[in-house]
Order: structure tokens, then C-alpha cells, then sequence
């Protein structure tokens, strides 16, 4: 039996407004070639600034996944040819970058897998070549090259596509909740390159292929999958895994041949020489790490000790920093830990996803909202009244009490009109109350559905309760 052996190499665009060596914006969408400049471009004699928001944004990101971040580390120059690359070489770090020795724990059935990362360096990134603007030809836009990255390298820990796919999901939690990244796949701010190989038991590892543009978690995994099995049938066939680089086509489901893959001495590396060492104190090291949020893994187990809930409630609620801090936000102004999860979760992720799909530019803020849910504890207004609110408050910006107030949908209570409502209902249901009065209690739901709808969800569902029970059973 053959095991997969995995490794990924994840290049992370940093969340800054400037490139990694000049001073040009690092934004996404703008017209070709408009956010150039001699340094970006790879003009004679212009020479490269050190970014430093880019260097603490990458130091903060190896703290965050519990690497080393050393007090000294290097860029160099990694040689190669290609047309998006204007300078003929790429600045980069080598044999000293910033941070080592990392390492993340992939939640999974019982205990959790720990992939280590083996190190993090500071880099810029290349153009991009565009196929699809010139009929026969390739464009090449430069607005990308020089845009600050940090590539994160793993260790061969990863056994399986699925399990690859829960580290990036881990990790892109991570970086969001760093602040670090916006991680957006589409637009190329997460990029991953996965490095496959297998082997039989007791096989030191062999040849590995790396597999390249994949555009999502989904086809990452797909990717792997494919190519274990084909390096799998090479095997069996008696053939040999060769050492290349694998380009993933989605549409058809497969991967082929790109190029042979080139090892380190290709790019025959050397100290950028127009660069100093990149020196970071001990001092603002620590400044960093207490500076770091609490984690996602952190707090998810806090909401399961801390707020009770399940620990598919807490994962879920702690999936995103902006969601997790709405959710305490609820909780803190006075809401029960499990109400406010079931209505975040259900109503207030409902009507995010159906709108901007931003937790932050959610027009019912958290303390409206536990302002509302105060109502519904109250017994002011019923659930379904509740949920009507809601919907209101979203449109209009009105607070719930000031709806509940103009429309008149505090809950009733009155006794003449629950023993009008219900009477109407058992009127036109004769053969249910024959049937319930057979013996077929279920059909109480039933009565009391229709008579809370008779009510526009306003009758106190305890009290319809009883009176029904008392008319049907008199």
C-alpha cells in the first residue's frame, strides 16, 4: 500500500498599500501597467527600499503559526527568465529568512495532526502574464510585480488531499484573524503549490512533482488526489516518478507535465547586493507577539469552556474574527451565550449571506440586536414577532423597540381575544377536533399553528395552549 507524502508551499500576499521595494500601490484590479515605477519595472540604476509595515506584517504572521522569527535574516536574488519577471531575477530570501521552525495543529477525527512549518520568507512577486487579451499572444501586466508576499513552507507531515485541505483552512483562518492577509484566492492574494511523492513502507522519500495554479481549497484537494493516483499507476505500471512541475487543469480534472522541476542551484542564489541584512531587534520581536490576537483555536476552545456551547457551535461561530467578535459583542450586552449563538448562527449569517457577505457591513449591529432579544426574553414579543422584527430592522435601521411600538406587535395576552381566536379556529376545523378528540394529540400543533397565524404571530403561544386545551377538551 502506497503512502501519500505531502508538503505545500503557500505564497501569501501581505495587506499593505505599497510594494515590498517601492513606493507604487499594491492594488488589485487597476489598469495594466499603471502601477509601475523604474524599482518595479527593473530599470538600470533604481535601487530597492525595504517595506517596513510588509517585514512586521510577515514577522507577525510566523509568530501567529509559532515559528522563530530571527533577529537577522537575508534577501537575496533567486535567478530565472521568464517575461513577467523584469528584472531577470526575483528578490527573495534564501538560506536566511526571517522566521523557521513553526508548526500548526489540523483539527480531524480524535487527536490533531501537527504539520510543521519549516520556514517563512519575505519575497516579491512576479508580473503576470495574460493570455486572453491578444488574440495568438501573451500580455504581460506589471501592476502585481513587486507586491509584498511571504511564502510559508511546510514539512512532508501531510498523509492525505484532506488533510492538506483542513491545514489551509487552519492557516487561512490564522492569517485572517492576524490581520495579515486577505486571503482572497480569486484575486490571487492565497496561492498554493502542493509537492507530492508517495512511497511504500519502510521507503525513504522519492522523486516528488510539484503541482501548480490551483485556484481553491476544493481544487487543491482534487489536484492531490489526482496526482497521487497517477504517480500511483506509474508505479504499478513499473515505471518512475519524475521530478517536474505539474499544471492543474480544473476543467478536465487532471494535471500534466509543465516543465522539469528545477532544484536550488538553477536560480544560483545570491545576496541581494543592494540590501542590507534585515535586523529586527529582540525588543520589537516582543513587541509583536504581545501584540498577536488570541488565535482562532484559542478561542474557539474558549467559547466551549467559557459560553457552553458544542464544539461545531464554536467552530463555527469563530470561523471569522469580525463573526467572533459580533457574537461577544451579543453575548456582552446581556444576551444568553446559547440565544445569541442560535440567532447569530441562523438569522443575522441568513441575512449576511443573502447581502454584502460581511459580518461588518451588517446593518443590525449587536447591540440592536440584543436589544431585540431582550424583548423576545421578556415575553414582550413572540418568536415569530421576533423574527419579524428583525427583518424590519435590517431594512428600515429602526431600533426593535421602536417597531414593536409603531406596529403594534407586543404580544398578546389578552384573554377575550385568545378564546376569539381559537374559537374561529376549532369553528372551521371540524375534523381535526373530531380527530384530536379520537385520541390524535398531535394535531395540538396544529391548532396552535393556526391560531398564531390567525394572530400574526402576536397570541402568547402558552396561553393559546391552554385555552385550546380547555375548549377541545370541554
Amino acid at each position: 500500500m502506497f503512502e501519500p507524502v505531502i508538503g505545500l508551499e503557500i505564497h501569501v500576499q501581505l495587506k499593505t498599500a505599497t510594494k515590498m521595494f517601492c513606493g507604487n500601490a499594491a492594488e488589485y484590479g487597476a489598469l495594466p501597467n499603471t502601477h509601475v515605477c523604474p524599482v518595479c519595472l527593473g530599470l538600470p540604476g533604481a535601487l530597492p527600499v525595504i517595506n517596513e509595515h510588509a517585514v512586521r506584517l510577515g514577522a507577525r504572521a510566523a509568530l501567529g503559526v509559532h515559528c522563530e522569527v530571527h533577529e537577522e535574516s537575508i534577501f537575496a536574488r533567486k535567478n530565472y527568465f521568464y517575461p513577467d519577471l523584469p528584472k531577470g531575477y526575483q528578490i527573495t530570501q534564501f538560506d536566511r529568512p526571517i522566521a523557521t521552525n513553526g508548526w500548526l495543529d489540523v483539527p480531524g477525527e480524535g487527536v490533531p495532526t501537527r504539520v510543521r512549518i519549516r520556514r517563512i520568507h519575505l519575497e516579491e512577486d512576479a508580473g503576470k502574464s495574460l493570455h486572453d487579451r491578444i488574440p495568438g499572444a501573451t500580455a504581460v501586466d506589471l501592476n502585481r510585480a513587486g507586491t509584498p508576499l511571504v511564502e510559508i513552507v511546510t514539512e512532508p507531515d501531510i498523509r492525505s488531499p484532506a488533510e492538506a485541505r483542513a491545514f489551509l483552512v487552519q492557516l487561512k483562518r490564522a492569517l485572517e484573524y492576524l490581520e495579515v492577509s486577505d486571503c482572497n484566492m480569486e484575486e490571487g492574494s492565497l496561492r498554493v503549490d502542493a509537492n507530492v511523492s508517495i512511497r511504500l513502507p519502510g521507503e525513504d522519500l522519492g522523486p516528488k512533482t510539484e503541482v501548480k495554479n490551483m485556484n481553491s481549497f476544493s481544487n487543491v484537494e482534487r489536484a492531490i488526489h489526482f496526482e497521487i493516483g497517477r504517480q500511483i499507476g506509474l508505479r504499478e505500471r513499473g515505471g518512475a516518478v519524475e521530478h517536474q512541475t505539474m499544471l492543474w487543469d480544473a476543467g478536465r480534472g487532471e494535471a500534466r507535465p509543465m516543465r522539469s522541476k528545477e532544484e536550488s542551484h538553477d536560480y544560483r542564489y545570491f545576496p541581494e547586493p543592494d540590501l542590507p541584512p534585515l535586523r529586527l531587534d529582540s525588543g520589537r520581536i516582543g513587541e509583536l507577539r504581545e501584540a498577536l490576537p488570541e488565535m482562532p483555536w484559542a478561542r474557539q476552545a474558549r467559547f466551549g469552556s467559557e459560553h457552553k456551547l458544542s464544539t461545531k457551535h464554536a467552530e463555527l461561530l469563530t470561523a471569522s474574527r469580525p463573526l467572533a467578535d459580533y457574537y461577544e459583542a451579543v453575548v456582552s450586552a446581556g444576551v444568553e451565550s446559547q440565544e445569541a449563538a442560535n440567532w447569530v448562527m441562523g438569522d443575522v449569517l441568513a441575512a449576511v449571506n443573502a447581502g454584502t457577505g460581511s459580518i461588518d457591513d451588517f446593518a443590525i449591529r449587536p447591540a440592536p440586536l440584543a436589544e431585540l432579544l431582550s424583548l423576545l426574553s421578556a415575553g414582550t414579543i413572540t418568536r415569530p414577532v421576533a423574527r419579524q422584527v428583525f427583518a424590519r430592522m435590517a431594512q428600515s435601521g429602526k431600533s426593535a423597540r421602536s417597531i414593536v411600538d409603531e406596529e403594534g406587535l407586543a404580544q398578546v395576552r389578552d384573554d377575550d381575544a385568545l378564546q376569539r381566536w381559537v374559537a374561529e379556529v376549532i369553528a372551521e376545523s371540524p375534523g381535526e377536533v373530531e380527530r384530536f378528540r379520537g385520541g390524535d394529540a398531535k394535531l395540538m400543533g396544529f391548532f396552535v399553528g393556526k391560531v398564531m397565524k390567525l394572530s400574526g404571530g402576536k397570541a402568547d403561544p402558552k396561553q393559546v395552549n391552554t385555552v385550546i386545551r380547555e375548549k377541545l377538551n370541554g
